[in-house]
């Protein structure tokens, strides 16, 4: 099993061990969990900003709004669930999104995201090559926020309880993928904003560090948090 399926498998235990009637999931795409959440006879919505996406999912016969996750279109407690697989750091204001997710939320939100354990020094690495990359991505107008703390997720919920699990299975990057990614930045390179960042600096720096202690991909935090 890979990385990825793990930490996807962990995040849908989570929710199948919720017993819920009913889930909204926040950013979902193309509905890839609200089809998961239909094989176990779960009610379930998702809220997509990207409108192909909800011309795709909804041709498919799944229950996709057009929206944004600052605006549900739901009104208070509609869903046992609220959800956001890998979605969250996409999110234009986290603090609004998540009260939002808490209003539409009967009982629990449920959050899987990117986290880097920097007690390692692979993860340390990793965890500035992925700043590095989601400051890239700013440049060219994207939302790509770096990674959130779970304390942070906790105290914008404001919930009864909080339920974080951590979860790593340590991934060599390879020096394929690490030029592939670097090579992102090449149209950007003239760019005074590039420069001013000093992203050329940074980048050989962690190139650096990548040869003498390797880069090991992002593990996962799950965070439940019940009302």
């Amino acid at each position: 099993m890979t990385a990825d399926e793990l930490y996807q498998q962990a995040f849908r235990d989570e929710i199948a061990g919720l017993k819920p009637a009913s889930l909204c999931d926040v950013g979902c795409g193309t509905g890839t969990l609200l089809t998961y959440a239909r094989s176990l006879g779960i009610t379930a919505a998702g809220v997509e900003p990207d409108a192909a996406k909800v011309a795709d999912a909804s041709a498919l016969g799944l229950d996709i709004r057009a929206g944004t996750a600052e605006a549900l279109p739901f009104p208070d407690a509609a869903f046992d669930l609220v959800t956001f697989e890998n979605s969250l750091h996409h999110v234009t204001e986290i603090g609004r999104a998540l009260a939002e997710a808490m209003r539409v939320a009967r009982r629990a939100v449920v959050i899987v995201d990117p986290w880097f354990d920097l007690s390692i020094p692979s993860q340390a690495v990793g965890d500035r090559y992925e700043r590095w990359m989601k400051t890239l991505d700013r440049m060219t107008g994207m939302v790509h926020w770096d990674p959130i703390p779970a304390g942070e997720i906790a105290a914008d919920c404001n919930g009864s309880a909080v339920i974080v699990r951590h979860l790593l299975q340590l991934t060599p990057m390879s020096n394929e993928a690490f030029d592939y990614f670097a090579g992102r930045a090449q149209p950007h390179k003239g760019s005074a904003i590039y420069k001013a960042n000093g992203m050329d600096q940074e980048l050989a720096a962690i190139q650096a560090a990548f040869q003498s202690t390797g880069i090991t991909e992002a593990g996962a935090l799950v965070v439940t948090v019940l009302k």
